[in-house]
């Protein structure tokens, strides 16, 4: 009796597995997609020294993934309060323009806990009109990414050490999140994941499930770890809206293998993190800096020795450099030796 019970609880097993895949695939498709599926997604980082450590955290975070290109700006002590300083409004049009983004990733504010100028007037922190001329600078700025075509990850501010300064980035984090709210944009959640209990805490689970430190000693930063558990929590969310892309997508045909495939050989991902990009020449003389704790860091060594030693000679972001340490193949420019593209009659 209990050995055809055993079997009966096997079979009823057998049949859910398949039927609770099916349920899970048919909920994706009827879920809104955020965005369009894409064989590649151009993902970007933008923000101040935090958003240079959750770039490295990313960019281990999606080691391999060959749908995933990874790039970013970033300007250690820049925010939205202080135009003046660092103008991340004023510095987009040329971001947009010299790069195609499709995911774009913004973490900033933890240098916006101060006085807003306007001309001769400064506007205290968490005035009425502090509120009115923070917002229209982060509107503007959602606005911006979302007209270029970009889907928006907005990075909620993590908790802070100091009491004072928490409580101000608490103030931040709530403007962020009613305003991606009501842009439409995905506002990512951080700060339940890094409390202990409701308290800022140094230490905690990394996205093994190992007990590490995260944090650096300033009580803002994060340490490597730290990075790749902001990186997971991002990059979860990304992932998610991607199964729903795909499954919205409508089913075409498998196509058949060209000459125009990425070559074999190299695999190494598409998703490696290059050196910091300078600022354009016209926005001051500040130059782009490492983050305090963690930061980008060069291309990795391609695993054959060969593309290893050709990828020394390249210079970062050139087509050499995306061929022979990312193992992305270039496409011809047009009227090149290489440009087999048939003529127009």
């Amino acid at each position: 009796m209990i050995r055809h019970f055993l079997i009966l609880l096997t079979t009823l097993a057998a049949l859910a597995v398949p039927a609770l895949a099916q349920e899970t695939k048919q909920d994706r498709q009827q879920e809104t997609p955020y965005f369009t599926a894409k064989d590649v997604y151009q993902v970007f980082v933008i923000g101040d020294s935090l958003a240079a450590g959750l770039w490295s955290g990313v960019s281990r975070m999606i080691d391999g993934d060959m749908r995933i290109s990874l790039n970013g700006r970033y300007k250690e002590d820049s925010g939205l309060s202080r135009p003046e300083y660092y103008d991340w409004n004023g510095a987009l049009p040329k971001i947009l323009a010299s790069n195609k983004i499709d995911i774009a990733i913004v973490m900033i504010g933890s240098n916006d806990a101060q006085p807003i100028r306007n001309g001769q007037i400064r506007y205290a922190f968490d005035t009425k009109e502090w509120h009115t001329a923070y917002v229209a600078q982060v509107d503007k700025l959602m606005a911006s990414l979302k007209a270029a075509g970009a889907a928006v990850y907005w990075i909620e501010m993590p908790p802070m050490q100091a009491a004072k300064y928490d409580d101000s980035m608490k103030v931040i984090a709530a403007i962020h999140a009613e305003r991606a709210k009501a842009a439409g944009i995905r506002f990512v959640s951080t700060r339940d994941a890094l409390l202990d209990n409701g308290r800022y805490a140094e230490s905690g689970f990394d996205e093994t499930g190992e007990f590490v430190k995260l944090r650096s000693k300033d009580g803002v930063h994060f340490l490597r770890e730290g990075n790749n558990k902001l990186g997971s929590l991002v990059v979860a969310a990304i992932n998610k809206d991607i199964e729903i892309a795909v499954a919205a997508a409508p089913d075409v045909a498998t196509p058949e293998p060209t000459e125009n495939q990425p070559l074999p050989g190299f695999g190494q991902p598409a998703a490696t993190l290059p050196p910091p990009v300078a600022l354009p020449d016209d926005l001051g003389p500040a130059e782009v800096s490492q983050a305090k704790s963690d930061y980008a860091g060069a291309l990795p060594a391609p695993a054959d020795p060969a593309m290893a030693q050709l990828a020394k000679t390249t210079q970062p972001g050139t087509d050499a450099s995306r061929l022979f340490s990312r193992g992305e193949a270039i496409t011809a420019r047009p009227g090149r030796f290489d440009d087999f593209t048939p003529a127009q009659p």
